[in-house]
C-alpha cells in the first residue's frame, strides 16, 4: 500500500492508500479504540470526498446494508480495519 495523502483529527488519522497490486483505492480511518477504526473501499472519482469525510461515507455504507430493498451500489465499501502499525 502506497499513502497518498495523510490527515490528524484530534486522536483520529486518516489516510488515503493506493494499492500497486489491484490498482483500488482504500480510506483508513485509526481512531483512539478499536471500535473507531475502520476501512472503505473507494471509487477513484469519490476518493478524495471519502478522504475528507469518512464518517459521512462509513454512515451511508451502515445505512444502505441495513436496507435490502436498496439496490444502488454504495459509493464506498466498508471493509474492516486491518491494522498494520501506524500509517
Amino acid at each position: 500500500m502506497i499513502e497518498l495523502a495523510h490527515r490528524e483529527s484530534g486522536s483520529t488519522h486518516i489516510a488515503l492508500l493506493w494499492s500497486k497490486e489491484d490498482a483500488t483505492l482504500t480510506v483508513s480511518v485509526v481512531g483512539s479504540s478499536p471500535d473507531d477504526s475502520f476501512e472503505l473501499e473507494v471509487p477513484e472519482a469519490t476518493a478524495l470526498d471519502v478522504f475528507y469525510h469518512p464518517y459521512a461515507y462509513a454512515a451511508l455504507r451502515r445505512a444502505a446494508s441495513d436496507s435490502p430493498e436498496q439496490e444502488e451500489r454504495p459509493r464506498a465499501w466498508l471493509l474492516p480495519h486491518r491494522p498494520k502499525g501506524r500509517r
